[in-house]
């Protein structure tokens, strides 16, 4: 073997061995918090738990006694698969939470290396992403965040696979023809995972048409490449939204593409903006004499929420801008599930802490991600375009919450993206403090 052969094999096992460390650390992250945190599990993460319990038990999906769609059927019946091996056990789906968030941090080191091509920056990118408090912090209620996410970014890497160009060249300075390039069952896949990822949240639903901009504007396609692509991932897409939606009919005896509260939080956020909204007062909530039929109770929730929009219009824009808003402005929805539930065993002063250390912590982190983004821009836009589709993506999901409430939370699936651009960031700031010293 020559030297230079060596210290290219070398080069090589450091990736690699840099990986590792990665994914060990965020083992030892993320258990070592579940073995800290472990509180009840409320709200959305209790229903989430006992629903997935009736289902391993032979019950059904079912709410007040008849079958319901409120919620998306995908985390419910993914804990009840997980059941089947455990038995209904909190403990099991944390620890499966712990599994998917870990193999999150190896997707954004995927998509950092198939993006840019640059090992340093997909290391920057993952451990940026494994430090970040609140995602390892989710970890320890039994939310649908990482099954979801974990998903979305494989659809989001699966895709990027198939857009690659034949020989190295054509990744960096533009896309061949993709009838001739891109395999289209890859294209096929990425669309079935990421109907998967909309059988736990919809809000993937619409993401094609944003693929089709990607692909005509970012990567330089020929509209019938660009239809080609985009109606592939479409078609694939609702193929795997398609078991949901015919297990809906039968059970409903309605067509409910996966769940029937889309338009119960559309009507929430004409009342709300950054915060859950309900009232049991019959005289402002047109809903209550359907809350025990949730086909009905999102069908009249839509009806409301049109008239509104219809009736208020520069009103629905300023809620709409200040949606956006508190979708970003804070970092701490996850102390109010953790450290808050354990109350009154954890003093205030501690729980006030912890909030303002996630939320620095969120706004630091962000710096340097919004500076990767400045980078992209000003290094890249000639070369790789594909960051654009993960751009799309953070713009399409950003832009769906001008119309439903929006807080910390529903950013979670958004992060990893942000870090394949912390990556960025965090290369560029590190190199120009080399240079000074």
């Amino acid at each position: 073997m020559t030297a230079e052969a060596a210290q290219t094999t070398w080069t090589k096992q450091r990736r690699y061995l840099g990986l590792v460390i990665l994914i060990v650390a965020n083992l030892v992250l993320r258990f070592g918090w579940l073995l800290y945190m472990h509180p009840p599990q409320v709200d959305d993460f209790a229903w989430y738990f006992s629903h997935a319990t009736q289902m391993y038990e032979g019950q059904g999906y079912v709410w007040y006694g008849h079958p319901t769609s409120y919620w998306p059927i995908g985390y419910p019946f993914f804990l009840s698969l997980l059941f089947h091996l455990t038995g209904p056990s909190v403990t099991a789906g944390l620890i499966t939470n712990v599994l998917l968030s870990t193999s999150i941090v190896v997707l954004v080191y995927g998509l950092s290396r198939l993006v840019f091509r640059n090992p340093t920056v997909a290391f920057w990118a993952s451990a940026g992403y494994s430090v970040l408090p609140s995602q390892i912090e989710w970890n320890s209620v039994l939310g649908s965040e990482e099954l979801f996410t974990f998903l979305l970014l494989l659809s989001l890497w699966m895709y990027l696979v198939g857009s690659r160009a034949r020989n190295p060249g054509d990744l960096h300075g533009g896309f061949a023809s993709r009838a001739r390039v891109q395999p289209i069952w890859i294209t096929a896949l990425a669309g079935v995972i990421m109907g998967l990822a909309a059988d736990v949240r919809p809000i993937v639903l619409l993401f094609p048409a944003a693929s089709l901009f990607y692909e005509r504007y970012a990567a330089r396609e020929t509209w019938r490449s660009s239809w080609l692509v985009a109606v592939t991932f479409a078609v694939a897409l609702y193929a795997g939204v398609a078991p949901v939606t015919i297990r809906n009919f039968i059970a409903l005896h309605h067509f409910v593409l996966v769940s029937t509260n889309g338009g119960v939080n559309l009507w929430q956020g004409t009342h709300a903006n950054g915060w859950y909204y309900w009232s049991w007062n019959p005289k402002v909530n047109p809903l209550l004499p359907y809350v025990k039929n949730d086909y009905l109770e999102n069908k009249v929730a839509m009806h409301a929420a049109l008239e509104y929009y219809r009736r208020h219009p520069l009103l629905t824009v300023f809620n709409g801008v200040e949606k956006w808003f508190f979708l970003y402005w804070v970092d701490w929805n996850v102390i109010s599930v953790t450290f808050a539930e354990k109350a009154p065993h954890v003093q205030e002063w501690v729980i006030r802490a912890n909030m303002w250390f996630d939320n620095i912590a969120y706004y630091l982190w962000m710096a340097v991600s919004l500076t990767g983004i400045v980078q992209v821009f000003r290094r890249f836009s000639r070369q790789s375009r594909t960051w654009w589709l993960l751009l799309a993506y953070i713009i399409y999901n950003t832009a769906i919450f001008f119309f439903f409430p929006a807080w910390d939370r529903f950013r979670y699936p958004m992060m990893p993206l942000y870090a394949v651009f912390f990556g960025i960031g965090a290369w560029y700031i590190v190199g120009r403090w080399r240079r000074r010293q």
